[in-house]
């Protein structure tokens, strides 16, 4: 069998040429990833303020459709009340699903960087910051925080390399 033949009787035809293809190739491929895991990952953060906002709007549209005109019927005050506090429940519900979302999304930031070594600074910062805020959403981007701003501070010197060096 020549270099260049097919593997016999297989459905799965490589030629010893492809297998040896130089790794470069693979790496700048892996770096690539690597950079649209963590741009998404990073980007999607903006889902915790959004989300903050549309809970503040609901809020504020909930409160500011309660009628307290007739303060003596106390059967039209407490249906008012249950309707505002039902929309509050609804308005805390989408804050809480954009936290949930959003570190959800963190993870191929952070696979990203464990995993596939991807080494910016702006990931550094990122994880720094970003990490530092986390840590006072308890209970849900507490670790998620603490992760992030123990791992970044650990490999800092790997993360501050000039972006011109490659990152493997």
């Amino acid at each position: 069998m020549s270099e260049s033949d097919p593997l016999p009787n297989s459905n799965f035809q490589i030629t010893l040429d492809e297998l040896c293809k130089p790794a470069s190739n693979c790496i700048n491929t892996m770096n690539k990833n690597a950079h649209y895991l963590a741009a998404l990952g990073a980007t999607s953060q903006i889902l915790i303020p959004i989300g903050f906002l549309v809970s503040q709007l609901r809020l504020q549209s909930a409160v500011s459709g309660m009628n307290l005109s007739n303060t003596a019927d106390v059967e039209k005050l407490s249906s008012q009340i249950n309707i505002v506090t039902s929309q509050m429940g609804a308005s805390h519900d989408s804050y809480l699903w954009a936290i949930g979302f959003a570190m959800l999304t963190l993870i191929p930031f952070i696979f990203a960087i464990t995993r596939l070594r991807y080494r910016r600074k702006w990931a550094f910062w990122f994880s720094c910051i970003y990490g530092a805020c986390l840590m006072c959403l308890f209970p849900i981007g507490t670790p998620f925080g603490l992760f992030l701003l123990i791992y970044a501070l650990l490999h800092r010197q790997q993360f501050m390399v000039s972006s011109s060096a490659p990152t493997a």
